[in-house]
């Protein structure tokens, strides 16, 4: 995935996996190993808050799995002449916090060639699901684009339920997440890899 370190100012490419601890499903730190030279072959370890839950990929496939609208559809796709393949789930720290994003599959009955139908996205306790990587981190973040960086227009006399703080937090973390997108979009892409 091609994405900033903490602390750095650059795009690197680099091939990360989350940590759980043995026995228990919520993730303790995460591995990313750099592909980029000079750095190439180096392994950094990054220990998450003891004190804070972080959820691990065990819990998100739980969580979409608890989904009564993503399980629905999954079974109604997952019947005779089709089936559903569940890509790798990618874990993406952004800022503070991770976004989980899970590309999904169908395949025809007697071929070999998958389509990419939905992606999954979650983030805390929100999981979503919409048929493009853009429109699934619209959906999880509540704004009318990602690439607009607008939060949708306010209803005349409504108040807004986030604090001015909170939204140009959230926005902030959308930037950061639109920086990833296109990287994702290759993986997501490409079913085999």
């Amino acid at each position: 995935m091609l994405m900033k370190l903490p602390g750095s100012g650059q795009l690197e490419y680099l091939i990360m996996t989350p940590f759980t601890p043995q026995k228990r499903d919520n993730m303790i730190a995460w591995l990313a190993a750099r592909c980029d030279f000079p750095d190439y072959g180096k392994m950094l370890f990054y220990e998450l808050p003891k004190d804070k839950l972080i959820f691990g990929p065990n819990q998100i496939s739980a969580m979409i799995d608890q989904s009564t609208t993503i399980s629905q559809q999954l079974t109604l796709w997952d019947q005779k002449g089709s089936g559903v393949i569940r890509g790798k789930l990618i874990v993406i720290p952004i800022e503070n916090s991770f976004l989980y994003v899970v590309p999904l599959y169908l395949k025809a009955e007697g071929t070999n060639f998958p389509q990419l139908k939905r992606v999954i996205v979650a983030t805390g306790d929100k999981v979503v699901m919409e048929p493009t990587l853009d429109e699934a981190l619209s959906s999880l973040f509540g704004t009318a684009s990602p690439q607009t960086g607008v939060l949708p227009a306010q209803k005349a006399g409504a108040q807004s339920s986030l604090s001015k703080a909170a939204r140009d937090q959230a926005m902030a973390q959308l930037a950061e997440a639109q920086k990833a997108i296109n990287a994702l979009k290759q993986l997501l892409a490409n079913p085999a890899q």
